[in-house]
């Protein structure tokens, strides 16, 4: 399956940023990140902060091995393991019927919407999306036109700005069930 270069491009800066953006607020409250890693409840208490600590640098590394070519389906590989990883947490989670923790995604807030399937849906669309990005040696072979660096500009801010919208209607709408 031969797959045109500028889905590959798309995928790869899309995560990247994702990513990249993500794991710059769980620095930024790198004490939040940890509370959110123990409650999930999943892990010893000794081994949170060291989870957490990998699962940042991970995600850092998933985002700079994205955006180099050559590296880019080592980038699809650790950006899948991490999105398994989450979405394998909150499924456990949700099954406990724990819902009321924050999903660990970033921008931590004192009332945090909850754990909900849709997030798991979402993580299974960024699975989706992760696919060209590991296929990525599989590219058509063909030159870039000047036309193409306007699609790729324009399809990756517009799957950021799905990815962000959507975030922020499952937290509203997780939000508005609890009133």
């Amino acid at each position: 399956m031969m797959i045109d270069p500028i889905l590959i491009h798309v995928s790869a800066a899309s995560l990247a940023g994702i990513f990249l953006l993500g794991s710059l607020e769980k620095l930024r409250n790198f004490i939040g990140f940890q509370g959110v890693v123990s409650d999930y409840a999943l892990l010893p208490m000794g081994l949170i902060v060291p989870f957490a600590a990998v699962f940042v640098t991970a995600e850092i590394a998933a985002g700079i091995l994205l955006l180099i070519p050559a590296t880019r389906p080592m980038g699809a590989v650790v950006a899948e393991l991490l999105l398994l990883t989450g979405t394998l947490g909150m499924a456990i989670n949700l099954l406990r019927g724990r819902r009321d923790i924050d999903c660990g995604c970033g921008g931590y807030t004192d009332k945090p919407g909850g754990l909900t399937w849709w997030l798991v849906a979402r993580n299974g669309l960024l699975l989706g999306l992760a696919l060209p990005a590991l296929l990525a040696n599989q590219a058509v072979a063909r030159m870039l036109a000047w036309t193409d660096g306007l699609t790729f500009v324009g399809a990756t801010l517009a799957v950021l700005g799905l990815y962000f919208s959507l975030n922020q209607l499952i937290d509203s709408h997780t939000k508005l069930q609890k009133l």
